[in-house]
């Protein structure tokens, strides 16, 4: 007889190939059995989401060219100086306008270019109208700065003033327009303490005949001029308690009937002291003193 030829086990590999096969396809299966609503979800989800993209820029587009939406009215509140007129040509706002297209930073930034404008909200109204709420300038002095400006209550010159403003207010000299441009921070400040001292003048001084007409900056000291011409110099500091002494010595003055050209309340030394420069009688300034 030959050799004896090694047999392999031919039919037990095709069987094992058989059962990995079935085992893969049987995984494969329930993976997809396991993920398959998921995966449908997420489809479903990209078309409506699709869907909603494209419903959006559809009525976004029917929207700019709708009629409905054509601006109708611009309310105003708050305007006092500045006028509707000048404000809607400054923003080139006009009737037929679509709101959907209107840029309301564009608008509020157009309308504070109005120098009397302080601040402006722009809201639009749907289906079509725009309502604008302005907060305007106080005026409360006028600064001379080479020319006359005007200080807000915040010590701001905000505008150059200008024949129709019709301003009757106390002026504030002592601060330099180089001095402003300079350090606008430091100058406004230095306008601030001189409104301060013109209200605490006002509060202490109401209805009295003695308007106030200038306040002098000369450094950190302060002087009032009123509308007779009288000098109040305060100096520094204390401006509340100095002038409450000051409606002390004019109304002992009335009551004397004297009348003061200089009142001094800067003593440093001494601030309880007041000295007093007398106005000379009419007469002697004029020359003709009586015999």
């Amino acid at each position: 007889m030959g050799p004896s030829v090694p047999t392999m086990a031919f039919g037990r590999s095709k069987n094992r190939r058989r059962q990995d096969t079935a085992q893969r396809n049987e995984a494969v299966k329930s993976v997809v059995r396991s993920q398959g609503p998921g995966v449908v979800k997420v489809v479903a989800l990209t078309l409506v989401t699709g869907l909603l993209v494209w419903g959006g820029v559809e009525l976004r587009r029917w929207a700019l060219v709708s009629p409905r939406f054509e601006l109708a009215a611009v309310s105003f509140t708050g305007l006092q100086r500045a006028s509707r007129v000048e404000l809607l040509r400054l923003a080139a706002l006009t009737k037929g306008q679509n709101l959907w297209a209107l840029d309301v930073g564009g608008l509020e930034r157009a309308m504070l270019q109005h120098p009397w404008v302080k601040k402006v909200d722009v809201t639009r109204r749907f289906p079509n109208r725009v309502s604008v709420e302005v907060s305007e300038h106080v005026p409360e002095a006028l600064a001379v700065m080479g020319e006359l400006y005007v200080l807000d209550e915040e010590g701001e010159p905000f505008k150059r003033v200008t024949p129709g403003d019709g301003l009757d207010l106390p002026l504030v000299t002592g601060v330099d327009r180089e001095g402003y441009v300079t350090d606008p921070a430091v100058a406004r400040q230095r306008f601030q303490a001189a409104l301060e001292v013109a209200r605490a003048y006002a509060k202490e001084s109401p209805g009295k005949p003695e308007r106030l007409s200038e306040v002098r900056m000369e450094g950190r000291e302060v002087t009032l001029v009123a509308a007779s011409g009288q000098e109040v110099r305060l100096g520094e500091g204390n401006s509340e308690v100095k002038l409450q002494r000051l409606g002390r010595v004019r109304r002992e003055l009335g009551a004397r009937g004297l009348a003061a050209e200089i009142i001094h309340l800067d003593n440093r030394a001494r601030p309880g002291w007041v000295a007093v420069k007398l106005s000379s009688p009419v007469s002697e300034r004029n020359g003709s003193a009586r015999q």
